[in-house]
């Protein structure tokens, strides 16, 4: 227990980073900034890996790293990972050209208006198996029951007008 307490830590750390020891030996900085930019990391991002690298005595090359990142951007800066990314809860990584800028946006706040009925639909759903769960437990002439079967229905109801709503976002 002691040795878990001395070395999290470090595995804290190492979790931390964004590259392994492999990948900065590697040095394909081109195809490292081609996924960051596919990600829509920030120029700023490259510090992390410098950070990361640093340990093994390996600087990143910043041109072909931001040649990469260049290239790399026009995979993120999509209507449909705009999109993604707001189902996914994340607000749009401020990378993209400005000319794209309006139609992204509008295509992330769909994204996450999706993940928020995505949310109601979890949070509704839990509470019609709590329900069910209450109902199985109650016996058939107990007078609670009514409300909570009447409380199901319109659940059921607010359900199907939630899945109704994301079936057209989609």
């Amino acid at each position: 227990m002691t040795r878990l307490i001395l070395f999290a830590p470090l595995l804290f750390l190492a979790a931390c980073a964004t590259l392994s020891e492999s990948e900065c030996r590697a040095g394909d900085w081109y195809a490292i900034g081609k996924k960051d930019g596919a990600n829509g990391r920030q120029s700023s991002f490259l510090q992390q890996h410098a950070k990361a690298c640093a340990d093994y005595g390996i600087r990143p090359d910043q041109t072909a790293w931001e040649e990469g990142r260049r290239d790399g951007l026009p995979l993120y800066c999509t209507r449909r990972r705009a999109f993604e990314e707001g189902r996914r809860g994340k607000h749009l990584s401020p990378v993209c050209p400005s000319s794209q800028l309006a139609e992204l946006t509008r295509a992330n706040e769909r994204g996450l208006r999706v993940n928020r009925i995505e949310q109601d639909i979890r949070e509704i759903e839990n509470d019609i198996r709590q329900i069910n769960s209450e109902l199985a437990s109650l016996p058939a002439d107990d007078p609670s029951r009514s409300s909570l079967i009447s409380e199901r229905s319109f659940l059921r109801l607010d359900l199907l007008t939630l899945r109704a709503e994301r079936a057209r976002m989609i």
